[in-house]
């Protein structure tokens, strides 16, 4: 039975893969919500073996849009994302400001094959009673499966943390997804760039760790999604290496070659204009179409971003 095992330095982190399922065990259970994969035989993406639709949403505290919502509008919100998530239709999603891991099912239960793959369990912020975690679903059989919260760096340590999910969508090809929820631009902008800038370094470290473990099971390539509550159009931050450095490391950017007007993630509203807050970053893939889907204010203040990749 083929079995590949690592030790990530500094992560404690300990991944044995297995081909029926997979066995994932971290030192710092308290923190962190660990996905165990069920058993099961891998399954490949529903469309095409040449093809994989990736998509990342924040979907606004679901369900019901706020912290501590009612219960008719925690139903409001079901209703309408059952509604326009299959405008997604994706084999990979990541979501952010989901609530648990029953709500991240409760959100893909119109897509047919998708399962929960991971969901974080991060603690609320201080004055908060709940807390907005990221989520992985998938059609596919997760390699392996988790979640980490950013360490900590005095005053730039950012909130929450990410999701990181691993697949074998061909065989001795490896698709390492990353789901990201940036500090948001409440406060003082002095502080936020700083943290967003702090997560950014992290993940590109913990992304070089992966590299080096899952170099031997074939050819390795990157998805890194999410709000990054961050923009290259916006002025207010230009001065900000968030995004600039995931593309400097050798990422590329979904939304290269898409007009600003076309990629508007970010619902406008009396507080906040239209923004592109919501980005994919790849490596290892063909890019074949990246776009935001048009949803109505009713699921999300946030639209989804979906990328269709070639296959290697």
């Amino acid at each position: 039975m083929h079995r590949f095992l690592t030790t990530i330095l500094n992560q404690r982190c300990c991944v044995r893969r297995r081909r029926v399922g997979i066995v994932i065990a971290i030192a710092s259970v308290a923190e962190i919500t660990v996905a165990f994969a069920q058993q099961a035989t891998p399954t490949t993406a529903a469309r095409s073996d040449q093809t994989v639709t990736v998509a990342f949403w924040n979907i606004q505290w679901f369900p019901g849009g706020k912290p501590d919502a009612s219960g008719p509008a925690e139903n409001k919100q079901i209703t309408a994302v059952h509604s326009e998530i299959t405008k997604v239709n994706p084999d990979i999603i990541g979501m952010e400001e989901i609530r648990n891991w029953n709500a991240a099912s409760l959100a893909v239960q119109p897509l047919a094959g998708m399962k929960v793959d991971v969901c974080a369990n991060f603690p609320p912020r201080e004055g908060q009673n709940e807390a907005q975690e990221v989520a992985i679903a998938s059609r596919f059989q997760p390699v392996s499966a988790w979640v980490e919260e950013w360490k900590p760096a005095g005053a730039a340590t950012p909130p929450r943390g990410f999701a990181f999910a691993a697949y074998e969508p061909k065989p001795h090809q490896v698709l390492l997804v990353y789901g990201v929820h940036f500090k948001s631009n409440r406060g003082e902008l002095s502080e936020n760039v700083p943290i967003r800038q702090e997560a950014t370094r992290q993940l590109l470290a913990h992304m070089a760790a992966m590299e080096k473990a899952y170099a031997n099971m074939g050819r390795l390539a990157w998805i890194v999604g999410g709000d990054f509550n961050t923009s290259l159009d916006d002025p207010r931050f230009a001065a900000e290496t968030s995004l600039r450095q995931l593309v400097k490391s050798g990422l590329s950017w979904a939304w290269q070659n898409v007009p600003a007007s076309s990629r508007m993630t970010l619902h406008g509203d009396k507080y906040y204009p239209p923004a592109c807050f919501d980005h994919i970053f790849y490596r290892g893939l063909t890019l074949r179409q990246a776009r935001v889907v048009e949803t109505t204010r009713q699921s999300s203040d946030h639209k989804p971003v979906v990328a269709t990749f070639d296959l290697q």
